[in-house]
């Protein structure tokens, strides 16, 4: 019997770096920010995308892949004024951070300690920075001893790169794409197949992948939200003896796609 509701599991909208799925533009970026970090040739690594195309994605997984041996530290809110994260890299050193010291001196300071510490700085949405939150980073990255690297959406970091901040520095830019017809049954595929679900696996026909990609544009999150809901109407339908209703077919995936706003009912 098709475990319907097993499935629909599989593909929560949660980022979960054990469940990494290989897409040529995760591992070009992925391969491109560790050589960037390992190499020490850019103290700015910039990951530019749309929206749900898997920016922190990356990020949490380059942050796992090199912690154990590198020190990070890593910024999911960036929301700090500019003695936060002086007192989160003094406390990432376990150095006393003393708030009592004027700006100049804590920073002298802590450029000193990280001199000759292998370090990453993540720092996600950076697109929600202001801009005494850029000169600051501008100002630790001129030193050359401290390596941050930034996720942005594609529209404001194409904006925030030509900013004097950075557009005369010295950087990597990585661009995540979205994914390709193949790569969204491989992605499918091998979810499901990984999991014990072959059978389930079996009842896409490229025709529907390529319903899936049209409605999605191949966004990785909306390919996940569409997945998650096409597999709650199939189990629905099977609690409720809806055989018609029970594999996958064009009614079902344009039933996803109205489901999770992709079809305007209106």
């Amino acid at each position: 019997m098709r475990d319907f509701e097993g499935a629909k599991e599989l593909f929560k909208d949660i980022i979960d770096t054990r469940h990494y799925f290989d897409s040529i533009s995760a591992e070009v970026g992925k391969n491109k920010i560790l050589e960037a970090i390992k190499e020490k040739n850019a103290p700015l690594i910039f990951v530019i995308a749309d929206p749900g195309e898997g920016k922190s994605y990356i990020l949490r997984l380059t942050n796992e892949q090199i912690k154990k041996e590198h020190l990070t530290i890593f910024i999911d809110h960036p929301f700090f004024d500019k003695r936060d994260l002086l007192k989160m890299l003094y406390n990432a050193k376990g150095k006393f951070f003393d708030p009592s010291v004027n700006f100049n001196t804590l920073k002298e300071e802590i450029v000193k300690e990280y001199k000759n510490t292998n370090h990453t700085i993540f720092l996600d949405e950076a697109q929600l920075l202001n801009e005494e939150q850029f000169e600051l980073i501008r100002i630790l990255s001129d030193t050359k001893v401290f390596q941050f690297v930034l996720s942005m959406h594609k529209e404001e970091g194409s904006a925030i790169l030509e900013k004097k901040h950075f557009k005369s520095r010295t950087k990597v830019i990585v661009y995540l794409q979205s994914l390709k017809v193949d790569e969204i049954k491989r992605y499918i595929d091998s979810t499901l197949l990984l999991n014990g679900y072959g059978d389930i696996s079996q009842m896409f026909k490229n025709s529907h992948i390529k319903l899936i990609a049209k409605y999605t544009n191949g966004n990785f999150r909306m390919i996940k939200k569409y997945l998650y809901s096409l597999f709650g109407l199939l189990a629905y339908a099977k609690k409720t003896g809806l055989t018609k209703y029970q594999k996958v077919n064009k009614c079902l995936l344009d039933m996803s796609a109205l489901d999770i706003g992709l079809i305007d009912d209106k």
